[in-house]
């Protein structure tokens, strides 16, 4: 078994299930140069040249880009709010949904049970 460094030169992407509340606290490491998805909720966050390292679970994750959703210019006030629950229900450990990191520098990592894929460069 590989660690998170020995692969840091390629590509990644994680993939976790979001089933529950026990998945909530997975460790999330996303480096400043990670894409973050959640496919269901029609959720991609694209690094930007503000973004910034984060370590945290997937609860403070979610929590993070729902504080995104809520004071952020861009997305309308009838998504917002479908958004705003959706991710209280996924808090709750109510829904089920994926969470999908894709790193090209390979720095980032969800640990425990979520998939991994190196990708070709």
């Amino acid at each position: 078994m590989s660690s998170a460094l020995e692969d840091s030169a390629h590509p990644v992407t994680y993939t976790l299930n979001i089933k529950g509340t026990s998945d909530l606290q997975t460790r999330v490491i996303k480096s400043k140069h990670a894409s973050v998805e959640i496919p269901e909720l029609d959720i991609r966050i694209l690094p930007g040249v503000n973004s910034e390292d984060i370590i945290c679970d997937v609860f403070g994750l979610l929590s993070r880009i729902e504080t995104a959703i809520q004071f952020g210019p861009s997305v309308e006030a009838d998504k917002k709010n479908e958004l705003l629950e959706n991710i209280t229900c996924l808090k709750e450990g109510r829904c089920l949904a994926t969470l999908v990191l894709t790193d090209p520098s390979g720095l980032s990592v969800i640990m425990g049970e979520a998939d991994k894929e190196v990708l070709n460069t």
